[in-house]
């Protein structure tokens, strides 16, 4: 074969490469705008409620792994342990601030509650429900203030924990806006570092080290996915359940069932639990794809 014959070669080779790498970008750039902009409807199994007695407004939901049971938070500042058929297991109110969100760390099996008024994240013993420690997050991020004082406030919180952070893992939290408006309050999902394991005092100051704008409305709620490493957002006005991963991305849109969601929490054996404002604690068997 002559040298020609091979430089000729070589390039519709690379000719080639570079279509096909095009047509992946594009595919998945398509893929994104589709998951951006059309959701579908969550695929699960309905198991119904569990409230045994209802909580009267219910604002966020995380499961407790060690003790095998859901903590609840109520907007009046109350927190309710209930076992897995819903039974009240113990209850305590918290200084009657307005929690929107509870999560817990599965390295320590600490509490974590977010106060939307004052944007601040509350320790607690799960034991007990004491206050141990008092962290304020900065409101801004690059210079831009987002967590606006006076404003709507952050809604959702979750842990994500990380065995290499020096801190244990980080915080996201959402906050929460009813406009898409860029001189409005952003629908902003951050994430949040603060030193839990570096500092010992009742209280500190946490920083947002990321921060992304989200294309629909109200975040009142959020939990992590450690089975495929995504958040789960959902938003009560719109019914939806988000995915994002942790760079940003939307990877999929569902139209949730119910009505006034709240909070969100998997336990990591194929369930999901949906606090509804209206009392309702719903539980579903989670079947999207993995």
């Amino acid at each position: 074969m002559s040298y020609k014959r091979v430089l000729l070669v070589i390039l519709i080779i690379s000719i080639s490469g570079l279509l096909v790498y095009s047509l992946i970008q594009m595919e998945e750039s398509a893929t994104q705008r589709t998951a951006e902009s059309r959701p579908v409807a969550l695929p699960y199994n309905w198991m119904g409620s569990i409230t045994k007695e209802r909580i009267a407004e219910p604002s966020g939901i995380t499961y407790h792994p060690m003790r095998r049971s859901l903590f609840i938070a109520d907007d009046s500042g109350s927190i309710y342990e209930l076992n897995l058929q819903g039974a009240l297991i113990q209850a305590k109110g918290v200084n009657e601030l307005d929690i929107e969100g509870i999560t817990m760390d599965p390295g320590t099996g600490l509490l974590y509650v977010a106060v939307e008024d004052d944007e601040a994240i509350l320790e607690l013993e799960p034991e007990t429900l004491t206050v141990k420690r008092d962290f304020r997050i900065g409101r801004s991020f690059k210079g831009k203030q987002l967590l606006k004082k006076g404003g709507m406030g952050i809604e959702a919180i979750a842990f994500v924990p990380d065995a290499s952070h020096p801190e244990g893992g980080t915080f996201w939290v959402g906050n929460q806006s009813f406009s898409l408006k860029e001189k409005d309050e952003p629908s902003v999902v951050c994430e949040v570092v603060l030193p839990l394991r570096s500092e010992t005092t009742k209280k500190s100051v946490g920083t947002i080290i990321n921060a992304y704008k989200m294309n629909f409305i109200d975040i009142s709620g959020l939990a992590y996915d450690a089975q495929d490493d995504v958040l789960v957002l959902i938003s009560d006005t719109t019914n939806l359940l988000v995915e994002i991963k942790r760079e940003g991305t939307i990877l999929n849109k569902y139209l949730l069932p119910g009505n006034e969601q709240e909070g969100i929490t998997l336990d990591g054996l194929g369930y999901m639990y949906i606090a509804q404002e209206s009392g309702e604690i719903i539980k579903l068997g989670d079947k999207r794809l993995r």
